[in-house]
């Protein structure tokens, strides 16, 4: 329901997983992929279907490129009306960690939350829309002691920054990043191909 405003009516949808599958709290991206219905090179048997293309990839320290510059090339083969981008987030409240998802239709700047800007992915940089959906799944250790000195009435004065590059995850981040790749997975095929139920996707993916 959230999804499915943002993306254009029709046309060839290619859906991007950020992140290092080999670190757990950096794998949503490609994991989600693994629920992803793609049909791209079946439209021919499969009439009435949006074509949707997926591909994932880890950052610059495990691929030697850049990811705009790898969404960029799958895009321009692909040649989709939109593209979604699933990535893992940065937490700026506890509350939120494994807690949200949160949807953009202005992009995604990788490795932001964790201070590590890359080239921007958005309409500039790859020429159609960019719908960025991700979840928080590590928080860093001065967002915590705010959060808990706050809690406890005490005013968090001399934190200055300290703690902002010590990152955190959930104890359970397996379980999590299983339950909310099949989440992010399956609420992108049901945007993407309304024809289908719940139902149908787990009788497809299966």
């Amino acid at each position: 329901e959230l999804l499915s405003p943002l993306l254009p009516e029709e046309g060839a949808v290619l859906v991007a997983g950020l992140g290092n599958a080999a670190m757990t709290p950096d794998a949503l991206g490609p994991r989600t992929l693994d629920h992803l219905l793609v049909t791209r090179h079946l439209m021919e048997v499969l009439p009435g279907m949006r074509s949707v293309a997926g591909r994932g990839a880890g950052g610059l320290g495990t691929t030697g490129l850049e990811v705009a510059e790898w969404v960029r090339g799958a895009a321009e083969h692909v040649r989709p009306a939109a593209v979604v981008v699933v990535d893992a987030l940065a937490a700026r409240g506890l509350d939120r960690l494994c807690n949200t998802i949160q949807i953009s239709d202005t992009g995604l700047v990788p490795g932001s939350g964790v201070g590590n800007h890359r080239m921007a992915l958005n309409r500039e940089t790859l020429g159609v829309p960019v719908i960025s959906v991700g979840v928080p799944t590590v928080v860093d250790a001065e967002t915590i002691a705010r959060d808990l000195l706050g809690e406890a009435g005490a005013v968090p004065k001399a934190l200055n920054g300290r703690g902002r590059r010590f990152f955190v995850t959930p104890e359970s981040i397996d379980q999590k990043i299983r339950d909310l790749s099949k989440v992010l997975g399956y609420g992108i095929n049901l945007a993407l191909q309304e024809s289908l139920a719940l139902e149908d996707l787990e009788a497809l993916l299966a």
